[in-house]
């Protein structure tokens, strides 16, 4: 059995950046965790087994310490209630997040509203509806476009970086059908779509596809989705442990891609044990 593995797969610069930064926090003060630093179970598990406490609101912590800013991002009033509260801010936020922070931010103040392609209730959303003050709208599919109605007289589209590009496009086509002097700024991170081609890629040359990264990470499920539109098989699992082998019988080869969130030590453990296998 032949074991392919995308080419590009793992952690991403900004969550692998977000992890070192964490780790690096000294363990004898306070240090806080506003929800998951990256949407990964293993690597919050390690983060807390170092001491570092994670809450899910500000309104939790009462003692001073560290505040760490997940990859996703916070909004402006995050920052704001953590200074009054006198902590410490480490910002982990992602590079390519704080750029559609910044340009949900100038539209906002130029008056526009402000459409972002995304997951309602995601970390990275809510933050970029923060930072369109008040002028934002999520958008998930071609079909809210219909119900959307717009005041402002200018309309900025960004995205959440995690998004799939097809759809971000779709959406862009369903604006600009609908209203005029659309803005569209294409804020899906490269290494989101480098991901995604490569996982592609690799699904249309193997009879079965394995995507690792735990469920909640969207970027992950995107990967999944995309792959099993190839036709191809694909199977989403966490660890090595959800690894079931009966997956495996008569395939001659099988592909593997893994999320922005997920680590190295995670896809070598699911690879070592594919090696193992005999069929």
């Amino acid at each position: 059995m032949e074991v392919l593995v995308a080419k590009h797969a793992g952690f991403c610069v900004g969550v692998e950046r977000a992890y070192k930064i964490a780790l690096q926090e000294p363990e004898n003060q306070p240090v806080y965790m506003l929800g998951n630093l990256v949407h990964n179970k293993q690597v919050v598990e390690r983060l807390r087994a170092r001491g570092i406490i994670g809450v899910h609101s500000l309104s939790e912590i009462s003692a001073k310490g560290t505040l760490l800013i997940s990859a996703h991002g916070a909004s402006p009033e995050i920052y704001e209630e953590a200074k009054q509260k006198g902590l410490k801010i480490i910002d982990t936020t992602c590079p390519w997040v704080k750029k559609a922070q910044k340009i949900a931010a100038e539209l906002a103040g130029r008056g526009c509203r402000v459409v972002i392609v995304g997951d309602k209730g995601h970390a990275e959303v809510k933050g970029l509806l923060g930072w369109s003050g008040g002028r934002g709208t999520v958008v998930e599919t071609p079909a809210d476009v219909s119900n959307l109605t717009v005041a402002e007289n200018c309309l900025g589209m960004i995205a959440q970086t995690t998004q799939a590009e097809e759809q971000f496009q779709n959406i862009a086509a369903a604006l600009r059908a609908k209203f005029a002097n659309v803005e569209v700024h294409n804020t899906i991170c490269g290494a989101t779509s480098h991901r995604q081609s490569a996982a592609i890629e690799i699904a249309k040359q193997v009879d079965l596809m394995l995507v690792i990264g735990d469920k909640m990470s969207a970027n992950t499920n995107r990967l999944t989705e995309l792959c099993a539109k190839t036709g191809t098989k694909t199977f989403q699992i966490e660890t090595a442990a959800e690894l079931d082998p009966s997956w495996l019988t008569g395939k001659t080869k099988v592909g593997v891609t893994a999320g922005a969130s997920t680590p190295k030590w995670i896809t070598g453990e699911v690879i070592s044990l594919l090696s193992k296998i005999v069929l």
